[in-house]
């Protein structure tokens, strides 16, 4: 089941190891899911193609890593090529989807992206940032992505830190949908606009397992003692922050309660809460 973050999150900071190895992290995972993936849907012909490796063709833009290397040269005064190796590269990579009809030439029908955004000249200048990624940038590299008006493209756009909540405006055209990834206390969120167009291709952008994301709840609830204690620790409070689906925040809660004897699962009433008890 797929994450849906319903708010934004509190400030993020990462330095450039932090952001370099979750944007790192982002691909890979990106990767393994498109691996899984069999077939994928095209809204503007309503055809579902196979999405398995002979019809999937991998390929690297370049443009955002050359820009990093510029901002380098701009604004650092010395160890360069040293910095630019600790940096995170702001990748992007596009999964082409081809097929070829009986009498035809092989053609994309479908691209599945992923595209990272860092704060690269914070992270330059002093080494470490909580700035937000803005929909400016945003639709620049949608722009980029999104060339040719007969292909469908699902983007997924990864923040190393977070996201303005004005980019969620930017997800939807007739030729494209953008999910927006992030990560909050080491769990991994995935927030994309309703839209039927989706089907199953929000898959592919859904980055944790549902195991991950009950110990990401596991981590969260230890983590608020005070809000424990208060009676504060809902199901619809931990959605509001981890945007994960209330059956996977439910089974959590089950979880937390019975390993731990003063706390209660407390499903009486609507919001499902978790509650200290003292014997």
């Amino acid at each position: 089941m797929v994450t849906r973050i319903k708010t934004s999150a509190k400030p993020v900071f990462v330095d450039r190891k932090d952001a370099l190895v979750a944007e790192e992290r982002f691909f890979e995972r990106l990767r393994n899911n498109l691996h899984a993936l069999q077939g994928i849907f095209n809204p503007l012909d309503g055809r579902t193609y196979d999405a398995s490796a002979r019809n999937r063709i991998e390929k690297s833009l370049d443009v955002r890593t050359a820009e990093v290397k510029h901002a380098i040269k701009r604004l650092a005064e010395r160890d360069l090529q040293g910095l630019y190796e600790e940096m995170p590269k702001n990748r992007i990579l596009l999964n082409e989807i081809t097929h070829k009809e009986l009498l035809g030439a092989r053609g994309v029908k479908v691209v599945v992206a992923g595209a990272a955004f860092n704060p690269i000249e914070d992270l330059i200048s002093s080494g470490r940032s909580a700035r937000s990624m803005g929909g400016e940038e945003l639709a620049r590299i949608k722009d980029l992505i999104v060339a040719h008006p007969d292909v469908f493209y699902y983007l997924g756009a990864f923040a190393t830190t977070s996201w303005d909540p004005g980019c969620r405006t930017l997800l939807i055209g007739p030729n494209y949908l953008i999910a927006l990834c992030d990560r909050i206390e080491d769990a991994w969120r995935t927030y994309w606009a309703p839209d039927t167009r989706w089907r199953g291709a929000a898959r592919a952008f859904d980055l944790a397992g549902e195991e991950e994301k009950i110990e990401a709840v596991h981590r969260f609830v230890r983590r608020r003692p005070f809000a424990l204690l208060m009676d504060e620790m809902t199901e619809d409070y931990v959605f509001e922050e981890l945007g994960y689906a209330i059956p996977i925040i439910r089974e959590a809660f089950e979880r937390i309660a019975a390993e731990d004897p003063f706390v209660r699962f407390d499903t009486g009433a609507r919001p499902y809460r978790l509650i200290r008890t003292y014997g």
